[in-house]
């Protein structure tokens, strides 16, 4: 009888450890050559630090543009994207297809392909008439510098950094060190 309690209190444990991990799965694609795709669960994937505190400022320059996407107003100042809530202005990522006239200072050329990209702060803009228009990041481009909101996490045993939904991984180049886009990570 004893046996059989200690069975049936080993099983109910057992099964909840099971029920809570599988609740909390995340799907990994990461782009190869041949275009693979890898699936893993959330034991694999772990973060090495925190989520980001969200960042707000209760007032912007006068000099801060404001740029529309959809009818969503966004504003723009020193290469960094804010949107008006709750009495502040909380800094956001990029929206895809939103146009600026002008590129920060501290942008970086980058050609992949003959196609010139502009980099600054995890955002990758390319040139179009009367200005510059945000886009995703392409495959195997290489930057020197993530924003400091990209968290480093490890699949399956590799560090990577993932930043608006991309995957990094550290590369040596005749550069010095940088952060090559691998993949996406979605949830």
């Amino acid at each position: 009888m004893k046996i059989i309690k200690t069975v049936t209190i080993i099983s109910f444990l057992g099964m909840l450890f099971i029920t809570q991990t599988s609740n909390a799965q995340r799907r990994v694609v990461v782009k190869t050559p041949n275009r693979t795709v890898i699936r893993t669960t959330s034991p694999r994937v772990v973060y090495k630090r925190k989520a980001p505190v969200v960042r707000a400022v209760r007032t912007l320059p006068a000099t801060a543009v404001v740029v529309k996407r959809n009818g969503v107003r966004y504003h723009y100042y020193k290469g960094r994207y804010y949107r008006y809530n709750r009495g502040r202005y909380v800094i956001v990522t990029a929206p895809r297809g939103v146009r600026v006239k002008v590129l920060p200072v501290g942008y970086r050329k980058i050609v992949i392909a003959g196609r010139p990209y502009f980099y600054f702060g995890g955002v990758y803009y390319v040139s179009v008439s009367n200005g510059y228009k945000v886009v995703e990041a392409p495959d195997n481009i290489i930057v020197y510098e993530l924003p400091e909101e990209a968290e480093q996490i490890e699949i399956d045993g590799k560090t990577f950094y993932e930043y608006d939904a991309k995957l990094y991984k550290v590369v040596t180049t005749p550069d010095g060190k940088g952060f090559k886009v691998v993949g996406d990570l979605e949830e």
